[in-house]
C-alpha cells in the first residue's frame, strides 16, 4: 500500500512539473506537511500523533526548524553584543 501511493504521489508531481530529488512520494508529503506544523508553532507531540510517531525523537528527525524562529528564541551570549 505504501508503496503504491508513493508511485501515486511520484507520478503526479512529475505531471505537475515538479523536479524530484532523492526523496518524493508519500515521504515528502509527510515531510511537508510537518514543516508547516512547525512553522505554524503546533507542538511537536501534535506532529507525531499525526504522523503516527511513538517517539518524539523520530519526528524531530522528520522535522527542520526554521532559522527565523531559532532566532527567536534565542537567549543572548553572555558578556556578548546583544
Amino acid at each position: 500500500m505504501r508503496v503504491a501511493c508513493s508511485r501515486i504521489v511520484r507520478k503526479r508531481l512529475r505531471h505537475g512539473g515538479v523536479e524530484l530529488g532523492r526523496v518524493a512520494g508519500a515521504h515528502l508529503l509527510r515531510h511537508s506537511l510537518a514543516t508547516q506544523l512547525v512553522r505554524q508553532r503546533r507542538p511537536i507531540n501534535e506532529v507525531a500523533d499525526l504522523l503516527g510517531h511513538r517517539s518524539i525523537n523520530t519526528t524531530a528527525l522528520y522535522v527542520k526548524v526554521a532559522a527565523s524562529q531559532l532566532a527567536e528564541v534565542a537567549l543572548p551570549f553572555p558578556g556578548g553584543v546583544a
